[in-house]
C-alpha cells in the first residue's frame, strides 16, 4: 500500500554493506600488490632475453600499483574517519516508531487497515514518503484521515505506529527473525566503515523491529479471535 519501512531499511543496510565489501576488496588488492617482488634499488644487471622472446619496446613501463598515498574512498582525508557512503543519506533510512500495544488499540488499528487497504488500493500511496504526506497532498488524503480518526486515532501517524507495532509482533510470532536482527545490530556496531550517526540510526530502526513481550502477548490474544486472525494474516499478504 505505502512505501515499506522495512524495505527501505534493508536497502540502506545492503548499500552500507556493499561499501564495506568494496573496501575489503580494495584492501585485499593491496596485499597482493605488496606481495609482488620489486626490482632492487641499485638495479640488477640486465639479463639478455631468451631466444625467441621479444624485447620490450623502449619507453614502455610496467603498470604502476595503486597510489597508497591517496586517502581511502569512504574516509575523511584529514581525520581518516568513515563518512556516509555517496549513494546513501541519513534521510533514506526510515525512522521506525513502535509503541506498547493494548488489545483495544491493536483491534482498532487492524479495523482501519482492513478498511483502507481496499478503499485506497488504487490511490498510489506508495508514491508518498509517508501517510501524512498523502493526507496533505493527495485528493483522497482528507478522506483517508477521516477514516483513521473515526477509530479514535488522533493522527494517521499515530495509527501507523500502532499498526507497525502489530505487524512486527505478528511477524515475530509466525516467523521469528529476532535473533537475526540482533546479529545484524551487532555486526553494524562493529563495522568501522559506517559513520557513527548513520550507525546509530540503523541500530535504532532495527531495534524497533524486535517486539516487546507485551506486544507479542497482545497479538497472541488476537490470534485466538478468527476475525482478527484473518486481519493479521492480511498484514503479511500485503507486504
Amino acid at each position: 500500500m505505502f512505501r515499506s519501512a522495512w524495505a527501505l531499511l534493508i536497502l540502506a543496510i545492503l548499500i552500507a554493506a556493499g561499501n564495506a565489501n568494496a573496501q575489503a576488496a580494495k584492501d585485499q588488492s593491496r596485499v597482493s600488490s605488496d606481495a609482488t617482488p620489486t626490482p632492487d634499488a641499485a638495479g640488477p644487471a640486465t639479463q639478455a632475453p631468451a631466444a625467441g622472446t621479444p624485447e620490450q619496446p623502449a619507453g614502455t613501463a610496467e603498470p604502476e600499483g595503486e597510489d597508497l598515498t591517496q586517502p581511502d574512498a569512504g574516509s575523511d582525508a584529514v581525520t581518516g574517519e568513515p563518512v556516509l557512503p555517496e549513494d546513501l543519506s541519513l534521510g533514506e533510512i526510515p525512522i521506525i516508531k513502535t509503541i506498547e500495544l493494548t488489545v483495544d488499540a491493536a483491534k482498532r488499528a487492524l479495523d482501519v487497515f482492513a478498511l483502507v487497504k481496499e478503499k485506497y488500493k488504487d490511490a498510489n500511496l506508495e508514491e508518498y514518503e509517508d501517510l501524512q504526506e498523502f493526507v496533505d497532498k493527495a485528493p483522497q488524503g482528507k478522506e483517508f484521515e477521516a477514516d483513521v480518526k473515526a477509530q479514535w486515532f488522533s493522527t494517521v501517524t499515530e495509527w501507523n505506529s500502532v499498526i507497525t507495532s502489530v505487524g512486527f509482533a505478528y511477524s515475530a510470532i509466525v516467523d521469528d527473525q529476532s535473533s537475526e536482527i540482533a546479529l545484524q545490530i551487532e555486526e553494524i556496531k562493529k563495522d568501522a566503515t559506517i559513520a557513527q550517526e548513520m550507525k546509530d540510526k540503523m541500530i535504532e530502526s532495527l531495534s524497533a523491529m524486535i517486539p516487546s513481550d507485551n506486544n507479542r502477548r497482545v497479538v497472541e490474544d488476537l490470534l485466538k479471535e478468527p476475525d482478527y486472525a484473518d486481519k493479521l494474516s492480511s498484514l503479511i499478504e500485503d507486504e
